[in-house]
């Protein structure tokens, strides 16, 4: 075995490209507080007609058992704020294709659950919609369940891993009001809440349907 040592071989030898990243768009409903407590309100009182599904990746908490949500006759007063910044977002994409909001649900995350890693099977995009939320109540985290190069990855330093999108787990830029769109295949999880407060979110999938004319 040879050991490597210091080069003095000129930079301009050398080249670096980053290969295979993935899109995420993260968007933000305009005046989201004045929509906001309203939206809460009608959670939960859906919540009362809805018994919540069979834990998937939920651990504790409740999580809506339709995935028609949006078809609620509550859910109209916030639809025409959501639904053409989701449309706007899926346009950055650039698939040239009719996209179709399939499915949608609804989560609340009580003190000391959490959602485990996960994805979302059956479509092409998935996203969700931040309603109450604070980083203590619980993370929203992209992890590489691949975990490509673990080794190489756990000895590399931290601030090149992060300036690079090469870190096994990711934190995204939100706030209450924001809407991240990303590939259904991402695996993410959300932290275990460690209030004493509800982490509000909704969560989505879109399929991409026929071709734009």
């Amino acid at each position: 075995m040879a050991v490597l040592h210091v080069s003095s071989a000129p930079k301009k030898q050398i080249r670096t490209e980053y290969l295979f990243p993935s899109q995420v768009v993260i968007g933000d409903i305009e005046n989201f507080q004045s929509m906001q407590q309203g939206l809460i309100d009608w959670i939960y009182r859906y919540r009362e007609k809805d018994p919540g599904i069979a834990k998937i990746s939920n651990k504790g908490g409740w999580q809506s058992v339709s995935k028609e949500v949006y078809a609620d006759e509550g859910f109209l007063q916030f639809q025409g704020e959501i639904v053409p910044l989701i449309t706007k977002m899926v346009d950055e994409f650039h698939v040239g294709k009719q996209a179709q909001l399939t499915e949608m649900w609804l989560n609340i995350n009580g003190p000391n659950s959490y959602n485990v890693s996960h994805r979302h099977p059956g479509c092409e995009l998935a996203g969700c919609l931040w309603v109450k939320q604070t980083p203590e109540s619980g993370r929203f985290v992209f992890d590489d369940m691949d975990y490509r190069d673990a080794m190489l990855r756990t000895n590399t330093d931290k601030e090149h891993l992060m300036k690079h999108k090469m870190a096994p787990e990711y934190v995204p830029d939100y706030r209450d009001g924001s809407i991240a769109l990303f590939p259904a295949n991402m695996s993410h999880r959300v932290e275990i809440n460690n209030t004493e407060e509800d982490r509000i979110s909704i969560a989505f999938n879109i399929k991409l349907m026929s071709q734009l004319s």
